[in-house]
């Protein structure tokens, strides 16, 4: 009889860990990550010759709303920014952005940026006819507090390959200086990466991160960045549904 309830006994962390994997597995939005690329064409025209310059980048996203024709997607507000290098800067210099974006299986969109806003480092895009084997992270009703538990679905220095993405674990560890810290492994090609809780849910995004000291990330507040999403899916859908109606420019199309 000892002999058994001893077997039982050493199974049931087995089972219980194997579980909680499963569960884990199916939380996790993977088909709500994307991998952004930006190709910025610089063009600076001085004494009647000019220079044109690609700059290509690459970083993370995800998708906040799908609609009809396509997603609502979100990353970091200095990645829909153009940036124009210091030697490619004159009063006549004119700057192009051609964003793409790629779902897990590694199929390609085009994108274009709707809003941005740099005091907390957030972006609002429109990714065209992404609708398909995608899905909108899940907006947590509550906040983190620290200590939690946290996982980042992100590609960091560009790693990302057809259906493969880094899932890291890390923590919560509060809000400070109008940003929230968490000890998470990040890297460029991280930004605008989703940052979730235990139950997949979206409670923060990712934009920078310290480099002598590769494992504090910061990213934007819980409350900054629902309100952003929220505010701003609010008035680009009805927005969109007024230029149907009325036969204007699609300006969500790139």
């Amino acid at each position: 009889m000892f002999k058994k309830t001893l077997l039982v006994l050493m199974l049931l962390p087995l089972l219980s860990c194997s579980h909680y994997s499963q569960s884990l597995k199916e939380i996790l939005p993977r088909t709500s990550f994307l991998h952004l690329q930006k190709t910025l064409t610089v063009l600076k025209c001085e004494n009647e010759a000019c220079i044109s310059r690609d700059f290509r980048s690459a970083a993370s996203a995800f998708i906040v709303k799908i609609v009809g024709d396509g997603s609502f997607a979100s990353t970091a507000a200095h990645v829909c920014e153009d940036n124009v290098p210091p030697d490619m800067e004159s009063p006549t210099t004119k700057t192009l952005a051609h964003y793409k974006m790629r779902r897990l299986d590694g199929t390609e969109y085009s994108a274009t940026v709707l809003t941005y806003d740099r005091d907390i480092d957030a972006c609002l895009m429109f990714v065209e006819n992404l609708t398909e084997e995608v899905k909108a992270v899940k907006i947590s009703s509550t906040k983190p507090e620290p200590g939690d538990r946290i996982y980042n679905i992100a590609a960091p220095i560009a790693i990302f390959r057809p259906n493969m993405v880094p899932i890291i674990e890390g923590r919560y560890n509060g809000d400070s200086d109008n940003l929230a810290w968490y000890t998470l492994m990040a890297a460029p090609g991280s930004s605008g990466s989703m940052v979730l809780n235990e139950k997949g849910e979206l409670i923060g995004l990712v934009h920078s991160v310290y480099v002598r000291f590769p494992t504090i990330t910061l990213g934007v507040r819980y409350d900054d960045l629902i309100g952003f999403i929220k505010n701003n899916l609010n008035k680009y859908i009805v927005y969109k549904d007024v230029m149907g109606l009325l036969g204007l420019e699609d300006i969500f199309k790139s």
